[in-house]
């Protein structure tokens, strides 16, 4: 398998773990993925999940860049963290846009590159227009440039920058803390929130 998925307490980590392909994540990985992040969050034992991955590479991309798993933040009443290292690129963005909290390392490249091989996934596009805009998407999309973590930060994509030696303890700190919450005000939080979106 592609990922592995660890429970800790109340907190459920799963981990991209196929650094060797740059963690890009193929059909059958994307539904395995899918099928384990809802499976998280209709355990009552899991209180929020933290995705993370393996090697230099957080996710080069993912086919099919649509679908389900690019709108899943949407519809979790549990609390997603992702904490992001070297390079996050189109699909790996929109697992990224979906986390209720995201931290990436310093130095931490991303783009919206699909366009450069010709292809333009709507899943993908809307995921990242609603955590940064419609208009600064479509830039981004369009150009297919790679942008930076300064970027990413003053744009809400992510909300802290860390260290990467200090990445994994703060994600893992702050996922916890989440984990622990009292578990309705979080949902109450989560539904409302994504009622007004």
């Amino acid at each position: 398998m592609s990922f592995r998925v660890e429970q800790d307490g109340r907190l459920c980590r799963i981990t991209l773990a196929s650094p060797e392909t740059r963690n890009v994540l193929d059909a059958e990985t994307c539904r395995k993925l899918l099928w384990e992040i809802n499976t998280a969050i209709q355990d009552n034992a899991t209180g929020a999940i933290l995705v993370d991955a393996d090697g230099p590479v957080f996710c080069g991309g993912a086919e099919p860049e649509d679908g389900e798993l690019f709108s899943i933040g949407e519809r979790s009443a549990k609390p997603i963290v992702a904490a992001v290292q070297g390079v996050a690129l189109s699909g790996g963005l929109a697992l990224i846009a979906n986390a209720h909290v995201a931290l990436a390392a310093q130095g931490t490249s991303f783009g919206l590159t699909a366009i450069r091989d010709g292809k333009w996934p709507e899943g993908v596009f809307r995921a990242v227009a609603a955590a940064i805009g419609e208009r600064r998407a479509l830039e981004l999309g369009l150009t297919g440039r790679v942008f930076s973590t300064q970027e990413a930060l003053a744009w809400g994509l992510v909300h802290q920058v860390a260290p990467a030696i200090e990445l994994d303890d703060r994600a893992t700190e702050i996922a916890t803390a989440l984990a622990n919450a009292n578990p309705d005000a979080i949902r109450a939080a989560l539904t409302k929130t994504a009622r007004r979106a």
